[in-house]
């Protein structure tokens, strides 16, 4: 059988490189058994990327053939009982993550341990058509959750951008920042950050609050591109750094010290460094051991591309997913 026949039989079996992102917040147990169960399957399935689980539920992206994402749902359906996922799926060129990390987390986003969503206290999730008709009105505030490297690479038209850090800042900013009776627009990578920040929300007194089903990455799947109000890049927790509005890897890299996207770092995501030890970006000084530490991983990946080799990518330094 010739290369091309395999090839196309191996794609009518389900043997399509995908990159699967996903949660279910779902009471689990026995966490550290369950770390070792879910590192067990996932690595048999030969899948890579990253698993946060807490007592509260999980989150996952990952990568591999078709049918064997399809066997990482069944399993967790069966197994884990994790039978309702909100889950966004793609086609990819290259393997978007290297290794496999599965990891316990006291939440599987980190925003307010004291946040547990149930039925009842999530905001109301919208579909893409759904939610182009909501930000139609002119009394809602559509805000951004995410963090503020995120929001410079792309956003909504017309959306609030928080200027967070960390994800736990945009408590403070709804604060301060929106009105609780008028209706909250809020969204973000996956959906998973809009799961806690809607039942914060609303125990503080908003009396509306929506967010967009399966995140950004779920609207640019479903809406037709005349019809999308999404611009720019959006930034994404794997090695592709960003995808465009047709969910395409556009060939950035993250800075291998501050570990955001920026413009002027060189091809491996070294970025300049002064004489002084300070980035000639973003201002930032680094220490000697943070120096050598780029400076290592330039001369790897030379070596690495010497060889003709890829070298670990973006997840090598970069945390789980917080889609």
């Amino acid at each position: 059988m010739t290369d091309q026949h395999a090839h196309r039989r191996d794609e009518s079996r389900g043997g399509r490189l995908e990159i699967i992102s996903g949660y279910q917040f779902r009471s689990l147990d026995q966490l550290a058994l369950a770390r070792q169960r879910i590192e067990a399957q996932v690595s048999a399935l030969g899948l890579k990327g990253t698993v946060l689980i807490a007592a509260e539920g999980i989150n996952f992206s990952l990568t591999g053939p078709g049918r064997a994402l399809d066997e990482w749902l069944d399993w967790l359906a069966r197994q884990m009982q994790i039978d309702a996922p909100v889950v966004s799926r793609q086609a990819v060129e290259q393997p978007p993550f290297l290794r496999l990390k599965v990891r316990v987390r006291d939440e599987v986003v980190t925003f307010d341990t004291s946040v547990q969503p149930d039925a009842g206290t999530e905001a109301s999730a919208l579909s893409g058509a759904e939610w182009n008709r909501l930000l139609e009105r002119d009394d809602v505030q559509l805000v951004d959750t995410r963090n503020d490297y995120e929001f410079r690479l792309g956003s909504f038209v017309g959306a609030q951008n928080p200027e967070t850090g960390s994800f736990a800042e945009f408590k403070r900013y709804s604060e301060n920042h929106l009105d609780p009776e008028r209706p909250v627009a809020m969204f973000c990578t996956g959906g998973v950050r809009c799961e806690k920040a809607g039942p914060w929300l609303k125990s503080r007194g908003f009396k509306a609050v929506y967010q967009l089903k399966g995140g950004i990455l779920g609207y640019l799947a479903e809406t037709p591109p005349e019809q999308s109000l999404w611009r720019g890049e959006c930034f994404v927790f794997d090695d592709r750094v960003s995808v465009d509005s047709s969910l395409t890897a556009c060939g950035r890299v993250i800075c291998r010290g501050c570990r955001e996207p920026a413009e002027g770092l060189d091809a491996a995501g070294n970025p300049p460094i002064g004489a002084a030890g300070g980035c000639q970006l973003c201002n930032k000084v680094f220490d000697q051991s943070m120096l050598g530490s780029l400076r290592e991983r330039a001369r790897q990946v030379a070596l690495a591309r010497a060889r003709g080799q890829s070298h670990l990518g973006p997840t090598a330094q970069a945390g789980g997913s917080d889609s």
